[in-house]
């Protein structure tokens, strides 16, 4: 199959008219006969709109068609600015294209959406077909929050001083770009869509490679909803080219990823060359700390789940497990106990308990950092190979492995696998413990399992990582922020915090005096009249 390239226009605001709407054009990477898109129908009074299509469409087109092989060649009005608009700041219509990045997550209910989904994201068992539908409640209860939050971002009077008007404005970036991971694929674009658009901004989405489909519906529903022409836009393709082309554009002001440190690495180095602004989700090796006096029921559910939701395969999961040195064994075996009793097989069986992983590459990629573990002295007390015959021969599979006796220093617990694979650490100390957790590169997330709740919130302040569970792993609000500490991450997604991030903020001071010689400033720099 060949790769696609796809642009769907939406502008952001007033619901246009039939007349108005352009189709999404689809061409082929590869080359050959493309149809030409049908030209947009503007009418008399479409100047005033809060986008004004020409403008917006310039920049984007501008940006677009220099990604390499995208053939969409929609012709932008030879008047156009490519100035930003003023009138997108207005913050109604603002709020409107919230209310419609709303309606179009509630379309992702349907049972074809639904579908999409589990096929696509490889969706791993019949709890995790339900944390499909929880992604789109998650996505929408986010944009609802940043719909009851933007308000408070339009305007700041800061308290007079001297004879001035002071006050602080959120402004636009322009143009944006959101680089998602092939994980969760439908959440990281909510995640970058909805601040983006409810600051006033326009949107590329470069999804994944191999989950492209979803971000894709989710703009087609976000045009039906009646989101314009213009603002939201999708292009797929490989990382490598795509990415790195938005990434380096000039006319981007904004790059939000969510992938690997090592992408990360590169896409920053690509945007340096123009200073943009930029939000990093990057990689993550996170500790989940059992205290000595952790319920040891809580304690194997929390080790379970921190490693083996979605297989692994999530940037946050807790797969360092740091265990009180008298607790490994019993915690290990409860674990290993409750793991035998897993239903591994196809995802779209409602019976099913874990799934496969999400391509050969992933596969490979885990098996390479179990053969390190075993290599560099590392105790397989479960699991350790790639699951075969009937219908695991068609699929990859991995059984949920556990290292134990593991150090600090191994590869295989320092290096993020993003797999089932848990490696449990035993300590002496909470003082090694805490030592232990922080001694790494990423400080995305972690976790405390403890039922003295003093103890556990003053050992969750001395983590260094963006968000810490305690007895629990995985469930992050939708009202609460998200980001990493040192190589997890810059910046910050959901909420509040996201409305900065997709905002630049004006000061815009203003003497009120009515002539020159009563000026302020004229006494104090001592100028005479």
């Amino acid at each position: 199959m060949r790769p696609l390239a796809i642009v769907c226009r939406v502008s952001l605001a007033c619901k246009p008219n039939r007349q108005q709407v352009m189709p999404s054009s689809t061409s082929s990477r590869a080359g050959g006969h493309e149809s030409p898109a049908r030209p947009t129908r503007v009418g008399p009074g479409d100047a005033d709109r809060f986008h004004r299509e020409a403008p917006a469409r310039r920049t984007m087109m501008r940006i677009l068609l220099t990604i390499p092989h995208f053939f969409a060649t929609p012709q932008p009005s030879p008047q156009a600015s490519p100035r930003y608009n003023s009138e997108r700041s207005r913050p109604e219509l603002r709020r409107e294209a919230v209310s419609q990045c709303i309606l179009a997550l509630h379309r992702q209910f349907g049972p074809e959406q639904g579908m999409l989904q589990i096929a696509e994201r490889r969706v791993q068992n019949a709890n995790e077909r339900m944390a499909s539908e929880v992604h789109v409640v998650v996505c929408t209860a986010e944009n609802q929050q940043l719909l009851d939050q933007l308000p408070e971002v339009e305007h700041a009077p800061y308290p007079p001083s001297a004879p001035l008007h002071s006050f602080m404005k959120r402004e636009p970036i322009g143009v944006c770009v959101g680089i998602a991971p092939w994980n969760v694929p439908l959440s990281s674009a909510g995640a970058k869509i909805a601040p983006a658009l409810a600051m006033g901004n326009s949107m590329i989405m470069k999804p994944a490679s191999i989950t492209p489909i979803t971000t894709l519906e989710l703009a087609r529903l976000a045009k039906e909803a009646g989101v314009p022409d213009g603002v939201l836009n999708v292009v797929t393709g490989p990382g490598s080219s795509i990415g790195g082309a938005l990434a380096g554009h000039s006319d981007v002001g904004k790059v939000s990823l969510t992938g690997s440190t090592e992408v990360g690495r590169e896409i920053f180095r690509l945007s340096a060359s123009t200073i943009k602004k930029m939000t990093l989700e990057l990689g993550g090796k996170s500790p989940l700390i059992v205290l000595d006096d952790a319920d040891m029921d809580v304690a194997i559910n929390t080790g379970l789940s921190a490693f083996l939701f979605h297989q692994g395969q999530i940037c946050l999961s807790g797969t360092r497990l740091f265990v009180p040195r008298k607790m490994q064994d019993a915690l290990v075996s409860g674990m290993i106990e409750k793991i035998k009793l897993l239903k591994i097989g196809n995802q779209l069986d409602p019976l099913t308990d874990q799934g496969p992983v999400a391509s050969e590459a992933q596969l490979n990629t885990i098996m390479r950092y179990v053969a390190i573990g075993r290599k560099e002295g590392a105790e397989v007390a479960c699991g350790g190979s790639r699951l075969t015959g009937s219908e695991y021969d068609r699929g990859f599979f991995f059984e949920p492995t556990i290292f134990m006796n593991c150090n600090n220093r191994m590869t295989q617990v320092r290096e993020e696998i993003f797999g089932p694979v848990q490696c449990v650490v035993p300590y002496d100390d909470d003082e090694e413990a805490l030592a232990m957790a922080n001694d790494t590169m990423y400080g995305l997330a972690g976790g405390i399992v403890s039922t003295n709740v003093a103890r556990a919130q003053k050992l969750a302040t001395k983590i260094r990582t963006g968000t810490v569970f305690i007895n629990i792993y995985h469930l992050t609000r939708a009202d609460a922020p998200f980001g990493g500490y040192k190589q997890s991450g810059i910046g910050t997604e959901k909420a509040f915090e996201s409305l900065r991030e997709y905002s630049y903020v004006k000061h815009i001071c203003q003497d009120m005096t009515a002539n020159a010689r009563d000026k302020f400033w004229n006494y104090l720099l001592g100028i005479k009249y």
